[in-house]
């Protein structure tokens, strides 16, 4: 989650394109509210709404999402998903994983939810996959640790999304800070693996969408 609206776009092209998002409903609102006044990081809601799309158009099976947080992401993805797809989700802190378990119950989804409590890197070796989507946005340092761990467990023509690539327009600034420059080097990477097909937008805080060749 970006800290303003104008984080790495221009403002005025960044309250447009806010402009043009669909209401959400009630319960995501309150979601967004929640974690505003608890600082918790969730997906921006652009970044949802291009979720919802990539999603509709995989239709995937077996989703992986590393960094549960209070559950916004699950519902979205969720929802998109339906009945026969399940989606697993990690989440370190048990309070935290307690409140999305609250939320995503309240949305009823038709989807298979797994929880995972544990640091996302001692619970995805003992995860079977295959997965055909994944969604990162955990803690930033190991964004490559966590790439190394899910390759193996993809199918050809998987879709990866990793939020947060631009870090509040640090990264393109040069900044150097353990995460800033993590990411540099994740985007480095996974624009120039030869076994990923990738793009990175500046949408929410900087979204990267890849596809495994």
């Amino acid at each position: 989650m970006k800290d303003r609206v104008d984080a790495i776009l221009d403002r005025s092209q960044a309250v447009y394109l806010e402009s043009l998002l669909p209401p959400r409903d009630a319960l995501l609102v309150r979601m967004e509210e929640f974690a505003a006044d608890e600082h918790q990081p969730i997906a921006d809601p652009e970044v949802a709404q291009m979720m919802r799309v990539l999603l509709r158009a995989k239709r995937p099976r077996h989703i992986i999402e590393v960094g549960t947080n209070i559950g916004y992401s699950v519902i979205v993805m969720g929802r998109e998903g339906g009945a026969g797809c399940v989606l697993e989700t990690i989440e370190l802190n048990r309070g935290i994983l307690t409140t999305a378990k609250g939320f995503v119950a309240e949305a009823e989804l038709a989807c298979d939810v797994r929880f995972h409590e544990g640091a996302a890197l001692d619970v995805l070796p003992k995860l079977a996959g295959p997965f055909d989507f994944v969604f990162i946005d955990c803690v930033k340092t190991e964004y490559g640790d966590y790439l190394d761990a899910l390759l193996p467990k993809l199918e050809s023509g998987a879709m990866i999304v990793c939020d947060n690539l631009l870090w509040k327009g640090q990264v393109a600034r040069g900044i150097h800070d353990p995460a800033t420059d993590a990411l540099r080097g994740f985007n480095e990477r996974i624009t120039t693996d030869p076994r990923l097909l990738t793009i990175i937008l500046p949408l929410g805080d900087g979204l990267g969408i890849s596809i495994v060749q």
